[in-house]
């Protein structure tokens, strides 16, 4: 017994040291593994930062593109509108820097009183070109055509005729008359003769007589008026006076410029009192058949 024990025991130190050796090595590879697997994180973590880093630089490099391309724009624009921020379609974590994309800019307006040939109208335009208007036998003449509000013949017939009566009545009238009338068919024709005044004070007074025909046609809620064959008679009996119909004194050719951007300095004192008074005719009889 003492024989086998004896061997025993000079073996344990042998076999503990065996024991201790297998298991360092065990610990040494744990600790390898675990410092791989940290190593596994960290690098996979870089990865990650890398990654959200080459996102947001793509971002802002298209941001970056938009903003240099709103601000090309802008840069040409005349009257550019105000600018629109809007935020970033793409999803994105954290902080984002906004786009800003300037609305397309209005084309610029042609300004009022820029004429077709280049020119500036010096005037209101309702005196220059296109003001004046002829009839199929091309004489001057001005139309009105308006609705009634739903008036029948007969009650606008009776608006006109009593303003027509009244208008031969005026502060400048000279021998202004109804001349005709058609109740069946709804018809007025005035004869008119009253003063147009150029200007006026206390020491001079620039005027014409001013000869015209007034013809109102009328049916269910339409009302057709027409101002035809002028004649002015200008300083009767004077040296610079004269007798003319309108189509030798407020055409386009005679009281226009040569620019036709202005009017004329001779004549252009007719055809500017004479749309006028059109205008003035014209707007109150239109006001009146449609209350």
């Amino acid at each position: 017994m003492k024989k086998i024990i004896i061997p025993i025991f000079m073996l344990l130190p042998l076999m503990t040291a065996q024991a201790q050796t297998v298991l360092t090595e065990e610990q040494q590879q744990l600790e390898q593994a675990q410092k791989q697997l940290e190593a596994a994180k960290k690098a996979l973590e870089v990865a990650k930062i890398k990654a959200q880093a080459a996102k947001l630089k793509a971002q802002a490099d298209s941001i970056n593109a938009a903003s240099a391309k709103a601000e090309a724009k802008k840069a040409h624009a005349t009257e550019p509108e105000p600018v629109v921020v809007k935020e970033p379609t793409t999803p994105t974590t954290g902080w984002a820097v906004p786009v800003t994309v300037a609305a397309k800019p209005k084309e610029a307006a042609k300004p009022a009183n820029k004429l077709a040939n280049g020119t500036t109208a010096k005037v209101d335009m309702k005196y220059l070109a296109g003001a004046i208007t002829y009839n199929d036998e091309n004489k001057i003449e001005f139309t009105l055509d308006t609705d009634a509000n739903g008036k029948t013949a007969k009650q606008i017939y009776d608006i006109v005729l009593k303003y027509m009566s009244e208008l031969t009545q005026n502060d400048q009238n000279i021998a202004s008359r109804v001349a005709l009338v058609n109740d069946a068919e709804h018809v007025i024709a005035n004869t008119m003769d009253e003063w147009l005044v150029f200007s006026q004070s206390f020491i001079s007074l620039d005027r014409t007589e001013f000869k015209y025909q007034l013809i109102a046609r009328i049916s269910d809620n339409h009302l057709n008026l027409s101002l035809c064959r002028i004649i002015y008679n200008y300083e009767e009996g004077r040296s610079t006076g004269f007798k003319e119909p309108a189509e030798e004194v407020i055409s386009d050719k005679i009281a226009l410029n040569k620019k036709q951007n202005d009017l004329a300095k001779i004549f252009g004192k007719f055809r500017r009192c004479t749309i006028d008074r059109k205008d003035q005719i014209f707007a109150e009889l239109a006001a009146l058949v449609k209350q």
